[in-house]
C-alpha cells in the first residue's frame, strides 16, 4: 500500500494531503509550521503507508510566469530532496486557496489547498515530470 502526499507551501504553515492507495482520492490531513516538521510527517507516512512521492504546489502567476512563490517551492524542494530519499514534484498550483475557500470556512484552509492540487494531479494521471522549464533560471536570477 503507497501513496502520494501533498503538499501546499503557505507563507506561514504548510498544508498537507495524502492520496488514498488506489490513487483516486486525495484527502487533508495536517498543517505543519516548519520545513523540519513536514519532514517528520513526511518520514512518518513513509513508514506507515509507504510513500510513492510528495507533490509540492507551485503556483504560477497567471500569465504563466514564476513569481516569488514558485521559487520559493523550487527552494523548498531541492531542500526535501537532501532531506529524504523520495520522488519530490512541483505542480502547478493556481487557485487552489481560493478553491478550497469556496469549499467552507477558513478552518483547515492549508490543508484543503493541498487536497485539491493533489487531487487535481491525480485526476491528470500522476504525471511524471521535470521541474517547469524556466523555473529554475528564474531561481538562480533571484538570488
Amino acid at each position: 500500500m503507497s501513496v502520494w502526499i501533498g503538499v501546499d507551501p503557505g507563507e506561514k504553515r504548510i498544508g498537507i494531503s495524502r492520496g488514498d492507495p488506489l490513487g483516486v482520492l486525495a484527502t487533508p490531513r495536517a498543517v505543519v509550521a516548519t520545513r523540519q516538521d513536514l519532514v517528520r510527517w513526511i518520514e512518518a507516512a513513509d513508514q506507515e503507508f509507504g510513500v510513492i512521492g510528495v507533490l509540492i504546489g507551485m503556483p504560477r502567476n497567471m500569465d504563466g510566469s514564476f513569481g516569488p512563490m514558485a521559487i520559493r517551492s523550487l527552494q523548498l524542494v531541492r531542500w526535501l530532496r537532501e532531506q529524504v530519499d523520495l520522488d519530490f514534484q512541483l505542480w502547478d498550483e493556481r487557485l487552489t486557496s481560493s478553491q478550497a475557500e469556496k469549499v467552507g470556512t477558513h478552518s483547515g484552509l492549508d490543508q484543503k489547498a493541498a487536497a485539491i492540487l493533489l487531487q487535481s494531479f491525480l485526476d491528470a494521471g500522476t504525471p511524471s515530470l521535470p521541474d517547469p522549464p524556466g523555473l529554475v533560471e528564474a531561481a538562480e536570477r533571484a538570488k
